[in-house]
């Protein structure tokens, strides 16, 4: 049986394997302000965001009065017109999934070592032959 050669991988996969390569070592570079971004949009409140008058009124407040956390934080935001007014919607990022990578990240959910825990090694003895 004849062994069939695998064909050369074609230059535009290496360049994207390259590309990949670098990227990530751009991130591991910045990977403190990257931590730090995430922290401060983990630490984002919908009321950095809105705030409520006494009436129940929810208005957006000015963009230089959110915090730059807060409003990286935001991942959508909707204004639907109606007869009673504006409907404003405002969705946040999924702040469970963003602390789970970063307690991921730091190491918080790795499991113990094995070399840590007791083994349990097992004997079998084994008789001489007396039929000799």
């Amino acid at each position: 049986m004849a062994s069939r050669k695998m064909p050369p991988p074609r230059p535009f996969a290496m360049g994207e394997v390259r590309k990949r390569l670098r990227g990530s070592k751009i991130i591991y570079e910045e990977r403190d302000g990257l931590a730090t971004e995430m922290l401060a949009m983990a630490a984002a409140k919908i009321t950095d965001v809105v705030e409520w008058d006494d009436a129940g009124k929810v208005t957006i407040k000015s963009v230089e009065d959110i915090p730059s956390g807060s409003l990286a934080a935001i991942k959508k935001v909707k204004v639907t017109p109606t007869r009673n007014g504006d409907q404003i919607e405002v969705e946040m990022i999924d702040k469970v999934r963003l602390m789970g990578m970063l307690a991921k990240s730091a190491g918080l959910l790795d499991t113990e070592k094995e070399a840590d825990k007791p083994s349990v090694v097992g004997i079998e003895m084994v008789m001489p032959d007396d039929t000799k």
